[in-house]
């Protein structure tokens, strides 16, 4: 086993833990507050990179868009990976006890994120989805 190295995340909030030269896994969950439906302010926007995900346990719904006003909520499922790509306007909304793995180059945050705050309208059209997406939810 000496050449596979193994990862527990103990840490709350969005930590990258596995960092390369052209890549990190991080893992996300529900105490990072931004991740809260009540706490959600703003889209995150990659211009330069995708990010791909994949939901560990919970539940989480991504809501994405690529023209403010048009809105697509997706309730992620177990299982599968799912690639944000770049240039697309996104937020992560998870449930209590929800984790996720991320993997996107590294330092993402810092050089590669634009942040765009959503207006009171927008954000009560998007909790409004999102609501109605997580009633609807089915593992």
């Amino acid at each position: 086993m000496g050449l596979i190295e193994k990862y527990q995340i103990p840490e709350t909030g969005a930590h990258p833990f596995l960092i390369k030269d052209s890549w990190q896994v991080s893992k996300l969950n529900y105490q990072a507050k931004e991740y809260q439906v009540g706490k959600l302010e703003y889209f995150n926007k990659h211009e330069h990179t995708n990010r791909a995900l994949a939901l560990l346990k919970g539940k989480t719904v991504l809501v994405f868009t690529r023209d403010f006003g048009q809105y697509n909520v997706v309730a992620m499922k177990r299982g599968l990976a799912y690639n944000i790509p770049k240039k697309t306007h996104y937020a992560l909304v998870l449930e209590e006890d929800s984790e996720l793995f991320s993997v996107e180059p590294p330092n993402t945050d810092q050089i590669d994120t634009e942040r765009n705050h959503l207006t009171e309208e927008h954000l009560q059209t998007i909790r409004e989805k999102i609501t109605k997406e997580f009633q609807n939810y089915h593992e």
